[in-house]
């Protein structure tokens, strides 16, 4: 596109001259075109003209001593410059929206709760010692590696959580040994959170009320709030823990011989905000994935879709080693959802092989734990 073409727009201008009608005539001379004449009065008239000409007119008009001024303009240039303020505006925000995302890659706070005993401070000097810090990017973040080294500097932690939370690091500590806290004026019994069977009882204020190999079921009264020689018992507000053997069920199939899908190793990723509803993508994944497995990662702001691959592959393994692989994945499972202070102590595994070649392995595993509910039960 030529420069000429670019420029190219016609403007309307109102000329105020005395014997406007002899600058027609000049206009003429020099090659200016003219459109649309319109005299408004004996010394003012209008008329289009060319945008590549304006200056020119102008100075005609001056050098005749009149004014000139534009009241109307049309063409390529004068939308060119209207949206050059408004591409301004849409870049800008492309460009904060932009800053904002990488921002949001990285921590800029530690929020540290902890009881009595332990200071936040020794804490955050801790996560110094082992490289933790504000302004970390969220992929050099491995929570169960940051958890085992905490433990393994403080021996006053009985456990903890790490989680990363929007841009920030929360570190939940439970300490080993709580100082005497005042009574809350609580009476009752403490009652069983879920089934199990009972291992050791530990009874700081009541009177246990059940006993070791003792099966209780969830709400059974495991530590009741009286204390006292019999016939003189008096109410008390009960404290203990009662560790029992519970027990969790899972199950998963495996295919022996065959094929499966499983995940190549290959994914796309695609960012959008939403914004009323509609969703502004500011990268579009393209996949040409036959099968695929779609997780979807909602944020405050950005929100990321990734898809992963999967492909088929074949299948050939044995019902010993697809017993193990079922009973790694199935206890790295159940462990997500256990507190820290619960250990599994044994495994309960059944197999049926079905005639397709599936082979579905149940598995109950047997955790210690303690069942009892902090908060007693009212009489």
């Amino acid at each position: 596109m030529g420069m000429n073409n670019i420029r190219a727009g016609r403007i309307t201008v109102e000329i105020k001259l005395l014997n406007p009608d002899r600058i027609l005539n000049i206009f003429w001379n020099r090659n200016i075109n003219i459109y649309k004449i319109n005299k408004k009065n004996i010394s003012t008239i209008r008329l289009d003209i060319d945008y590549i000409n304006y200056e020119e007119v102008c100075e005609v008009i001056q050098t005749l001593g009149g004014k000139i001024s534009i009241v109307k303009r049309r063409g390529f240039i004068f939308w060119l410059r209207n949206m050059r303020g408004k591409i301004s505006l849409v870049v800008g925000l492309m460009l904060f929206l932009v800053v904002i995302f990488l921002l949001s890659n990285y921590v800029w706070a530690i929020d540290i709760n902890v009881q009595e005993n332990i200071s936040p401070f020794e804490i955050r000097q801790q996560l110094k010692e082992i490289g933790i810090k504000p302004g970390m990017a969220k992929s050099d973040i491995v929570v169960e590696d940051i958890e085992k080294k905490l433990e393994n500097a403080n021996s006053e932690i009985l456990w903890l959580r790490v989680r990363v939370e929007g841009s920030t690091l929360n570190v939940t500590i439970e300490e080993k040994i709580n100082p005497p806290t005042e009574w809350n004026g609580q009476y009752g019994n403490l009652v069983a959170t879920e089934d199990g069977e009972v291992v050791k009882v530990y009874t700081y204020a009541g009177r246990s009320a059940v006993k070791q190999e003792q099966m209780v079921k969830k709400g059974d009264v495991l530590i009741e709030g009286i204390d006292g020689k019999e016939g003189q018992e008096y109410i008390i507000a009960p404290r203990g823990i009662v560790i029992a053997n519970t027990f969790y069920e899972k199950t998963m199939q495996l295919k022996l011989t065959g094929t499966k899908l499983e995940r190549s190793g290959e994914r796309e990723t695609e960012y959008y905000i939403s914004i009323f509803g509609k969703k502004i993508y500011l990268k579009k994944a393209i996949k040409d994935f036959k099968e695929y497995d779609r997780i979807e990662k909602s944020g405050k702001i950005f929100n990321e879709v990734v898809y992963y691959e999967r492909i088929e592959k074949k299948v050939d393994i044995t019902e010993e080693e697809a017993e193990k692989i079922a009973i790694e994945s199935l206890e790295e499972s159940l462990k997500k959802d256990l507190t820290r202070d619960s250990k599994v102590v044994d495994k309960i595994v059944k197999k049926q092989l079905d005639s397709d070649g599936n082979l579905t392995i149940k598995v109950v595993f047997v955790v210690e734990k303690n069942i009892v509910n902090d908060i007693p039960v009212q009489y």
